[in-house]
């Protein structure tokens, strides 16, 4: 089955959380560089024709996909807060280690660790479970689908990207 490639540019930037440069957009479309603003132009103009909510901003290097600043209050409700980058780097240790003890973590990332694991456990991403005098953490099914791992490892195989 041949995939239209407008749509998987509008599928890629649907899961891209920060500009696409050109040259990864080409790779992934398996087109020339040159052809990436043509595909952006038109997703743009797809986007308009069926008056969609989002919008393509396209610098001449990157592209990316946003939501028109009208929508914006209305969807505000569901938006989840960012997190820091220093929750994400905790986290990340976190998952490449899984399960680790809590302790060890700590050891790793430092005792700023014990407020980061706190916030992961509210977000879900993260469970703990007591194991002697420590806790073992691990990700959780919601870190799966909030970081859309599953989905982008189907995305990967079809594209081959590996």
């Amino acid at each position: 089955m041949r995939m239209d490639r407008v749509a998987m540019l509008e599928a890629i930037l649907f899961v891209a959380d920060a500009p696409v440069e050109y040259g990864d957009v080409a790779k992934m479309l398996g087109v020339r560089r040159e052809e990436v603003s043509a595909l952006a132009s038109e997703l743009q103009k797809q986007c308009e024709g069926r008056a969609a909510p989002l919008e393509v901003l396209d610098s001449g290097e990157t592209v990316y996909m946003v939501l028109k600043e009208e929508y914006s209050e209305f969807v505000y409700p569901l938006m989840r807060p960012e997190i820091s980058r220093a929750v994400l780097r905790t986290l990340s240790v976190i998952a490449y280690r899984q399960p680790i003890l809590q302790s060890d973590l700590v050891e790793v990332r430092g005792s700023g660790a014990y407020a980061h694991v706190e916030e992961l456990l509210e977000r879900g991403l993260v469970a703990r479970q007591r194991s002697g005098r420590s806790y073992e953490l691990q990700t959780t099914p919601e870190f799966s689908r909030y970081f859309k791992t599953a989905a982008l490892s189907g995305v990967q195989e079809h594209l081959d990207l590996r």
